[in-house]
């Protein structure tokens, strides 16, 4: 009832008319007729003619579907080239043309008036850029449907650049969505079969991204976490902000002379070190995935600035994807899993991190994915094709109708940028090479002591919890037991090394709890004082206590190494 009472909002709206009639026209202009009329009729608009002429039909029945759909998302302006964009970085939800056709949108926009913007700057920041700067060039330096970028002078001389919010933009992108949401309700009605893609959701998800980029407050956080993880890293400069400039509408940054990566003849003309500067590239997305988790997702080369002795600059902070732990050593397992040729370590992966569900046929999926590891367990590391295997990850991923987290995939994504991003500088860079090494060091990431004692107490109140949840568990299964909806999953492959698994598993698990145990105990017997029976004092019997945890300890890494599959 909400939802029609939205659409009987919207039908009286002006301005959603007139919109309404102009996608229609559009939808028609490239071939959707069908869906235009459907709107027509859902939405009571007047379709008009819908007839094309025969040389048009010929033309477009020559043309590439994707290809329609992504000049239909050019035609239709900044919104839909901005949702398209989204959908060029789903390519675990849209085929891999789809993706390639919609990755060449390009958010062309005219600047606005500048009598415009000074009215937003004195909006935002109280006065006249002209009095709040030194220096303020009225001729911007970039342009796109958010925001424009301008150079300024601040009073005590620092060069800035002032990100500017265009005047209204965010109630027209809220129009816009609206509009949007009708439209992928519309959709999803008509794509019943479609079950691998919701519309509705992914115009849910746009929204939530492109009202964070228009709150350039959430790009000003995003831009001072990336100062923060890379300030002693040398080799990239993130630009300082200007904290006193700064509002919803306005992000005042250092301003950055460089060269763009992708002026190859320019950057070897004056010396720079394009192989360096392709391996520092790929350094500074792979920390931020497998270091801190908080990563750039569109780290293409208009996105950097390129300073003296090969320094990086990174530019535009809207867009970034967060990895929880989980997610990297996913990340880490297929990696692993490429270079090792193991299918069996990513269906495992897949399994643990609960991607897999009932539409999935795990026999399926695994004899699809030893296909995709057996075309590269011939070549050498140096040749695998890293972006390649990912494209072809992905189709996988959409045919076994797994849903990986959204982040998860901008990260696949991301890396599949970055790759691109350094071959241009040095043809002969390889991604898979450079990335192994932050795989391996994430999985044998060294366990300080503090942090030990910290997931042994996690664990005995994790423990303590579930104890406590068991009557209350017990129950509920018992009940689904009672109602006939109780389900148990049975995966009988390789049943005849059951036992044994079991029992080095129990094995592994009691002399995991006797080293805990003798660390918790050493620890609390190295700071008393005393002796046992007068002989032996219990600082030393602490420090036995360590010395046979660890010779456990070291038995036990041995063993599981030993028996661990390559």
């Amino acid at each position: 009832m909400a939802l029609r009472g939205l659409f009987y909002r919207l039908r009286r709206t002006a301005a959603h008319l007139a919109r309404f009639r102009h996608i229609m026209a559009v939808l028609v202009k490239y071939g959707f007729e069908e869906l235009a009329g459907i709107m027509a009729r859902r939405f009571k608009v007047g379709l008009g003619s819908t007839g094309l002429p025969t040389a048009r039909r010929e033309e477009l029945a020559q043309t590439k579907l994707a290809r329609r759909v992504r000049l239909a998302m050019e035609e239709l302006g900044p919104t839909f080239i901005k949702l398209g964009q989204l959908l060029s970085t789903r390519p675990d939800l849209i085929p891999a043309d789809f993706v390639e056709e919609l990755e060449r949108l390009q958010d062309r926009v005219t600047p606005e008036k500048i009598e415009k913007i000074r009215q937003e700057i004195k909006q935002q920041l109280g006065n006249d850029p002209e009095v709040l700067f030194a220096q303020f060039d009225p001729v911007p330096i970039a342009a796109a449907s958010i925001a424009q970028v301008h150079r300024a002078q601040t009073r005590d001389g620092r060069q800035a650049a002032l990100k500017i919010r265009r005047p209204g933009i965010v109630r027209v992108i809220r129009t816009e969505l609206e509009i949007l949401e009708d439209l992928a309700a519309l959709l999803k009605v008509r794509m019943k079969r479609a079950e691998g893609f919701d519309p509705q959701r992914m115009v849910r998800e746009f929204a939530q991204a492109v009202l964070k980029e228009v709150n350039l407050s959430y790009e000003k956080r995003n831009l001072q976490r990336f100062r923060q993880n890379f300030a002693d890293d040398l080799t990239v400069h993130v630009p300082e902000i200007f904290e006193e400039y700064c509002t919803e509408g306005i992000l005042a940054m250092e301003h950055i002379d460089g060269i763009k990566p992708s002026q190859i003849e320019q950057l070897q003309k004056e010396g720079y070190d394009t192989k360096e500067l392709a391996r520092r590239g790929a350094d500074f997305v792979l920390k931020q995935v497998f270091e801190y988790g908080f990563f750039h997702t569109d780290p293409h080369p208009g996105n950097f600035l390129v300073m003296k002795n090969n320094v990086l600059a990174p530019l535009d902070f809207g867009q970034v994807g967060r990895l929880n732990r989980q997610d990297r050593f996913l990340m880490q397992t297929i990696v692993l899993s490429i270079v090792q040729g193991d299918a069996e370590k990513v269906l495992h992966g897949l399994e643990r991190a609960e991607l897999i569900g009932d539409r999935t046929d795990p026999a399926e999926l695994a004899r699809d994915l030893e296909d995709l590891l057996d075309s590269y367990s011939h070549l050498p590391l140096k040749d695998i094709p890293f972006g390649e295997a990912i494209r072809r990850g992905f189709e996988i991923i959409r045919l076994h109708h797994i849903e990986p987290p959204r982040d998860f995939t901008l990260m696949l994504k991301c890396l599949m940028t970055i790759e691109s991003f350094a071959t241009g500088l040095d043809p002969d860079f390889q991604i898979i090479e450079h990335l192994r090494p932050y795989a391996r060091k994430f999985t044998v990431e060294p366990i300080k002591p503090s942090a030990l004692i910290r997931q042994l107490g996690k664990a005995a109140q994790e423990a303590g919890e579930l104890a406590g949840r068991l009557p209350e568990d017990a129950g509920a299964i018992i009940s689904k037991f009672r109602r006939g909806q109780f389900k148990i999953h049975v995966h009988h492959e390789h049943l005849e090394e059951l036992d044994r698994t079991l029992d080095n598993s129990s094995n592994r698990i009691a002399f995991a709890v006797i080293i805990a145990a003798l660390l918790i105990g050493s620890s609390m017997l190295v700071a008393q004082k005393g002796t046992v029976l007068g002989i032996i004092s219990l600082e030393a019997l602490g420090v036995a206590g360590y010395l046979t945890a660890a010779v456990i300890g070291i038995w036990l890494v041995i063993s599981i190494l030993r028996n661990r599959r390559y």
